[in-house]
Order: C-alpha cells, then structure tokens, then sequence
C-alpha cells in the first residue's frame, strides 16, 4: 500500500471520524507491507496484509481485460483526470486498470476489492471494504464502480466521500441520491456529479 495514501484511512465504526494509528511491521521504500491500523475513539483494530489493507471479507470478482488501454482512457475522461493531484477511487473490476490511470494521469487511485493485485506501485492503494468505506469524508474527486458495486449503501457512500463537484461513474442505470446530477448518459453508463451544499441567499433591507 502506497504510505502516502494511509492518511485518508477511517476507521468503519459509527462514531466521528478520526484518522487511524499505523504501526508499521514491514515497509518496502514508500510501500507499507505489513502494518496494524487502530483507531483511537473506539479501539477498532485492522491491518495491512501483503500491502492490502483489510476492512472486511469480500467476494472478489472475475479479472477484466482492458485491450489496449481502453477503460482506463474512459474512466480517467469520465472522472475529468486532466488535471493534476486528482485522487480517486475504483472499485471491483474497473478497479483492474487503477495503475494504468495512475501513470497515464498523475492521479492517486485507490482501488477497492480488485480481483487483479495492484500492490507495490506509486499513487496506488489496495483495499479490501464492504458497505462502509474506510475513507475520510470529501477525500475524492471521483468514484467508479462496476454493477457489482452500484448499491444503495455505496451510492451513499459515494455522496459521502466526494468533494463538490466530484464525479460518480456507474456501468448501470440506477437511481441516484439527491445529491447528485446527471451529466451525461450513454447506454449502460451514466456520469453524474455531487451538487455543492446550497445556501440561502436572503434579500437584506
């Protein structure tokens, strides 16, 4: 697991959030192999395994081929990657290309549940999570996530996660939170975005 992204890590205990204590066991240059990861609100403990960081047991999926390069071009111009220091997050097996869009674009990826190992490269951090993702709130610039992960629970989660402005892509039509416009819609796929916090203008006399 890339060290420099261990800072957005949160422990997935319903309380405020606080950012996890690493202890570090084994670490490669700027790679942490193997570490335990604890909270100090409640006292939860969790670990970095052979650079994977473990947040619950999950079923990985079937790995995806992407012939020459072509989900990652996509997802990095649906996420608007263009830009410099963008940090995003790819799950289940759009996750499969999270190194190709982090050498093509610069942009810190982490990669959730990938069937493919993504571990020991820069910018990119490998984690294993369920419904609650143990990510710091309005941390991302952009999510994707394939049908397997296009539920209720981590479409809230995405709306919880996003910066303002911040781009949410799904492989399938399906019902937003509020929170969220579309901006574009092609057959199976659908780009929105997180709509900014309103703020009541009133007229001064």
């Amino acid at each position: 697991m890339y060290i420099e992204l261990i800072d957005l890590l949160r422990c997935t205990e319903a309380h405020e959030e606080s950012q996890l204590v690493a202890a570090f066991n084994r670490v490669d240059g700027r790679h942490v192999i193997e570490a335990k990861l604890g909270c100090p609100v409640c006292g939860a403990e969790f670990f970095i395994r052979d650079g994977v960081a473990i947040f619950g047991d999950v079923t990985l999926g079937s790995p995806m081929i992407d012939t020459g390069g072509m989900y990652a071009f996509r997802i990095s111009a649906f996420l608007a990657l263009s830009e410099p220091g963008k940090t995003v997050l790819l799950a289940g097996r759009l996750a499969n290309v999270s190194a190709s869009v982090a050498e093509t674009t610069g942009a810190r990826v982490i990669s959730l549940n990938s069937p493919s190992p993504t571990r020991m490269l820069d910018n990119v951090a490998e984690i294993r999570g369920a419904s609650t993702l143990p990510l710091a709130s309005r941390s991302l610039d952009g999510i994707a996530l394939d049908i397997a992960h296009t539920t209720p629970e981590l479409l809230g989660e995405s709306a919880r996660l996003l910066r303002p402005g911040g781009r949410l892509y799904v492989t399938s039509r399906t019902n937003l939170p509020p929170q969220f416009t579309i901006i574009a819609l092609e057959d199976d796929e659908l780009i929105a975005e997180l709509v900014g916090e309103l703020v009541n203008l009133k007229s001064r006399r």
